[in-house]
């Protein structure tokens, strides 16, 4: 992989450039398009990946569990909040390039940008995401698509930071993507940057494309996207639901959307319990009704593990 500069000079961070980076009781809900989740006990957006270093450092020096953050657009913390250090790679860390027919890109940056970027300098690549919302980090991690493209298509190679603080160069086939998952769904390792192959003949019409999103999608109300992965066979998770009935269903400020039924929207003052409520009300109801279980599209950070 052609390295992205991501390091500054090679210095130690002084204590207060560390104390500073890091807030203290952070509240994520302002940091998800759930609008849901308590406080951060640490939170932290580095520019480089010399404070994710020491960020990782300072975790390991206080036996705090850490979890990476783009967007938030995927994603559902507790109420209680998160006894840990939260990692968020976001518009600090979104640097990017083109080399010949190759993109560099920072974790961070967001998929939009980066789709308005390349079309700047004449690729189209990345036509067929628009309007997926988060980070080029977030939808690496999940193989955010459409039903005729996935990003993992155009991944050449990753750096990742693993827990214990390696620094890897990852090709594509070693990130195991499948639909609507990787390796990194599995493996708490932080993406910090990718190289994309661009030049692709295939051709998306943006506009159609976001129209197809605002007719089928509950775009009124803050969501979290699909909730579920789809299952396979004839149903889709959004149809399933439906077909048993929940469209609409309400618990506390959570609904599932009567327009698609894999969104679960919050109407004001929802919680992640009024959520994962409803997700299991589904699963329950759809397993009952089809002998099928439905797998989380949905990132749901706990205490105690990553889902």
């Amino acid at each position: 992989m052609t390295t992205l500069v991501v390091h500054d000079i090679a210095r130690p961070i002084e204590r207060a450039e560390l104390v500073e980076l890091i807030q203290r009781n952070e509240p994520l809900s302002r940091h998800t398009s759930l609008l849901i989740g308590g406080p951060g006990d640490y939170f932290a957006s580095p520019r480089t990946l010399h404070e994710v270093e020491h960020l990782l450092a300072f975790a390991e020096e206080r036996g705090l569990p850490w979890s990476i953050l783009g967007n938030g657009t995927n994603t559902l913390f507790p109420d209680e909040g998160y006894r840990g250090l939260i990692i968020h790679l976001g518009r600090n860390f979104s640097a990017k390039r083109i080399e010949e027919d190759h993109l560099i890109v920072q974790a961070g940056a967001s998929l939009g940008a980066t789709m308005g970027y390349l079309r700047t300098h004449g690729f189209y690549d990345f036509d067929g995401l628009v309007g997926i919302p988060g980070t080029v980090g977030g939808a690496v991690a999940m193989n955010a698509g459409i039903p005729e493209v996935t990003i993992s298509e155009y991944v050449l190679s990753l750096t990742v930071l693993t827990k214990d603080g390696a620094l890897l160069n990852l090709s594509r086939e070693d990130c195991e993507f499948s639909y609507r998952t990787s390796l990194f769904r599995r493996r708490p390792w932080a993406i910090l940057a990718g190289e994309f192959q661009l030049g692709s003949t295939q051709r998306f019409d943006p506009e159609s494309l976001l129209q197809r999103r605002r007719e089928r999608q509950p775009l009124r109300w803050p969501s979290a996207g699909c909730v579920f992965q789809n299952p396979g066979g004839p149903f889709t998770a959004g149809q399933l639901i439906e077909r048993v009935g929940l469209k609409g269903s309400r618990c506390g400020g959570a609904m599932i959307s009567p327009i698609h039924g894999n969104f679960i929207v919050n109407c004001g003052g929802a919680t992640a319990w009024d959520i994962l409520h409803l997700i299991d009300i589904a699963r329950e109801k759809v397993y009952k009704e089809f002998r099928m279980e439905l797998r989380l599209e949905l990132a749901v950070v706990s205490n105690q593990n990553f889902q």
